[in-house]
């Protein structure tokens, strides 16, 4: 209706592939990533790993996402709100290339209508800028006031911070102790959730294990996700969106949607169980 779908861009007309630059641009993307992020059977996977996790409707779980990958931040809203699980949202506004970058159809406005029309059951809880510091760092003053507007107009409230540290105390501020929640899952590469070095965590599930090969090699900021695996509690990273979507058995690179219900990701497998001979009756 907004007359900002590109059919070259985005051939499956999923609606959510932005364009390559424009002013709320905070990194560079790469669209296979992009389009591969908006396969819907990602929703399922999300629900899998939640409940091969032992997460439910009792729990309670932080969620994180950028405009950058706005397919997965569905799908991560769908999967929370069909297992009724209870969650804490942030948001940033800036998205890297071909994500909800343009100005007029941001991850905010996606999220809006979608409230709106009744198909999730409610918004993200803080927005903040993104980019570099999560206060819009490396977007032009334009472009921050655009999106400042822009959270204003649609009444979220602004996370608002002065550097890096700043909005990383301001974000633990709302969220108070991780060993409160089972899970972070975090959507994409917002500053103060990965830090400076957390790019490196793997994408998919990690716990533990996964900090304490992290530990030493992690260098200056420390996001909060290193807070969540330091006290125990699991991240679900969505990031290195290749890397996910091999482990979920989906497809990175497809040219139609398979009909709902026959990824892989819907079945169990298990190994076939090997009957001792003699407890095999004869033939009467």
């Amino acid at each position: 209706e907004l007359g900002l779908a590109d059919s070259t861009l985005d051939p499956l007309h999923s609606g959510v592939i932005g364009v390559e630059l424009s002013s709320i641009t905070t990194t560079i993307g790469y669209l296979k990533s992009k389009r591969g992020a908006t396969h819907p059977d990602f929703a399922a996977h999300i629900v899998r790993e939640l409940l091969d996790h032992g997460v439910g409707a009792d729990d309670s779980v932080v969620v994180s996402m950028t405009g950058s990958f706005p397919g997965l931040n569905l799908a991560v809203l769908c999967a929370l709100e069909t297992l009724g699980v209870k969650s804490l949202r942030f948001c940033s506004i800036g998205a890297s290339s071909f994500g909800a970058n343009q100005e007029q159809f941001t991850w905010l406005d996606m999220e809006d209508y979608l409230r709106r029309a009744r198909l999730l059951k409610r918004r993200s809880d803080f927005v903040t800028l993104g980019g570099t510091g999560d206060i819009g760092g490396g977007l032009s003053r334009d472009a921050r006031r655009s999106m400042n507007e822009r959270a204003f107009s649609l009444s979220y409230p602004l996370l608002r911070a002065h550097s890096l540290q700043g909005q990383i105390r301001l974000r633990n501020k709302y969220t108070g102790d991780p060993r409160r929640y089972a899970l972070l899952i975090n959507v994409g590469g917002n500053h103060a959730m990965l830090g400076n070095e957390g790019r490196l965590l793997p994408g998919g599930w990690n716990d533990e294990s996964t900090f304490a090969a992290l530990r030493d090699s992690s260098k200056g900021a420390k996001g909060i996700v290193f807070d969540f695996l330091e006290a125990g509690v699991p991240v679900l990273n969505l990031l290195h969106i290749e890397s996910v979507a091999r482990d979920a058995n989906l497809p990175f690179e497809f040219d139609s949607l398979p009909p709902p219900g026959v990824s892989p990701v819907y079945f169990l497998t298990a190994s076939p169980v090997e009957i001792p001979v003699e407890s095999i009756p004869a033939d009467e």
